[in-house]
């Protein structure tokens, strides 16, 4: 089913037009503004933008130069009003893929989307490579990483994602639902985003009257992502109740909804992913282990940007270019010191890491070149942190290896912080989660 976002300053049409296309064989989702649709974008793939030239906030002209900034090949249709013709033609020229005037003709617009769907299948099917990653990389650690993504996205197994936080697994699990073939869309779930009560119902669903204030029925991501990808981000915390309900959909291949007896088949391929050690916690009797082997068919893992430094610089450019476009601002590069810090520095938060410290960079720099003075405080001591660790022990055969250099580096810093976790957490640039998980890691809870 071919998703559709469609975007309109009026509710009246996102009803009418959203509710004809739904009728018509289409998933839609509405957005209200350019704003919003593109805090969606970021969060969903859809095949179809249906864009109103003249919005509230951002207009579609803007918006559409944003899309294709970013993404050449969705496509996109422009609603224009009667003679606006000149801004028609400037989309096109921007890289629209159509325009429509209102008042809409329903019969003339969905012909119009099926002929473009149509033509963009062609196009892949003749032009394409295997696929398209969507990747910036260029060691080769990632390369045999992609390598091994084309071997096995086809097959219908399910795969377990393992890597560090910030490193990338959902991007690597929608690449692998893009060359799969799916028809079906990629539905993702982040489980440690819901508490335990409710994670069965945003899995399963629930019909209506089920409990208390279930005055619809409501589909689970199960059934949402039939014939699709289902992702199940964090899955190693997910409750062993729910997982006890996981290994049977999973052996069984359907589920049903809460408060209802109809079974629905399972189409949805499941890929998983975790940042912990999920060997570690089936030891633990933290995670079962027959269904640990049933999502593990294919094992892909994630590397942390300390082992693929030769990305960070691509890295650093790409989202240059991103946050120029975003903050309309023109900054064309970094000084050889920033670059120097950058190369130094570890990343214990990864990618995402480096994409907040590039954003921050870009939006507080007056110049055309990031400078140190642009850089988080805890970046410019690089050289200062890692004396650290030089000094802490007189032993000069200490291993420095990165678990040691990382524990000695938070137990410091939890000892300057009097273990407070938030400012712990700021000092050495990671989000209090992660501080967590770490602290959990090398058991510090109990040192203090």
């Amino acid at each position: 089913m071919s998703r559709i976002l469609l975007i309109d300053d009026e509710k009246n049409i996102l009803k009418t037009v959203g509710s004809n296309l739904e009728q018509n064989g289409f998933n839609v989702d509405a957005a209200i503004s350019a704003e919003v649709a593109l805090a969606k974008l970021d969060s969903n793939n859809y095949d179809v933008i249906l864009c109103d030239l003249i919005l509230t906030g951002m207009n579609g002209l803007d918006f559409l130069s944003l899309v294709r900034n970013t993404n050449k090949d969705i496509i996109f249709i422009m609603i224009t009003a009667n003679g606006f013709i000149d801004d028609a033609v400037k989309a096109i020229k921007i890289g629209a893929d159509d325009f429509i005037s209102k008042p809409i003709d329903m019969d003339g617009l969905i012909s119009n989307i099926n002929i473009l769907l149509s033509k963009k299948a062609n196009y892949y099917n003749e032009n394409k490579p295997q696929f398209d990653t969507k990747l910036i990389y260029k060691s080769k650690i990632m390369e045999d990483l992609i390598k091994e993504i084309g071997m096995i996205a086809k097959a219908p197994s399910n795969i377990l994602i393992t890597g560090e936080t910030g490193t990338g697994k959902e991007l690597i699990a929608k690449i692998i639902h893009e060359i799969s073939g799916r028809k079906g869309p990629f539905v993702g779930i982040n489980i440690n985003a819901y508490p335990d009560s409710l994670i069965e119902n945003e899995l399963f669903g629930h019909a209506k009257g089920s409990f208390t204030n279930a005055i619809n029925t409501q589909k689970g991501k199960f059934e949402l992502a039939s014939n699709g990808t289902l992702f199940l981000d964090e899955i190693g915390e997910m409750p062993l109740f729910v997982q006890s309900k996981l290994l049977r959909i999973l052996q069984e291949r359907e589920f049903s909804m809460i408060g209802s007896n109809a079974v629905i088949k399972l189409t949805a391929r499941i890929v998983s992913a975790t940042n912990i050690n999920i060997e570690s916690a089936v030891l633990q009797n933290q995670f079962r282990e027959d269904l640990f082997y049933r999502i593990n068919v294919f094992h892909v893992k994630v590397p942390p940007l300390r082992e693929r430094k030769d990305d960070i610089m691509p890295l650093v450019y790409y989202f240059i270019k991103r946050f120029n476009a975003e903050n309309k601002k023109n900054i064309v590069s970094i000084s050889k010191d920033v670059e120097e810090k950058l190369m130094q520095y570890n990343f214990p938060g990864n990618i995402r890491e480096l994409e907040n410290i590039i954003e921050r960079a870009i939006i507080i720099t007056p110049f055309d070149t990031i400078e140190v003075d642009n850089l988080p405080n805890y970046l410019k001591k690089t050289r200062e942190v890692q004396s650290i660790f030089m000094s802490s022990n007189n032993n000069t055969d200490y291993d420095l290896n990165l678990d040691s250099v990382e524990k000695e580096l938070i137990i410091k810093a939890l000892e300057k912080y009097n273990y407070n976790q938030t400012k712990t957490a700021a000092s050495i640039g990671i989000s209090r989660k992660q501080l967590r998980t770490k602290m959990k890691k090398y058991d510090l809870f109990n040192k203090r």
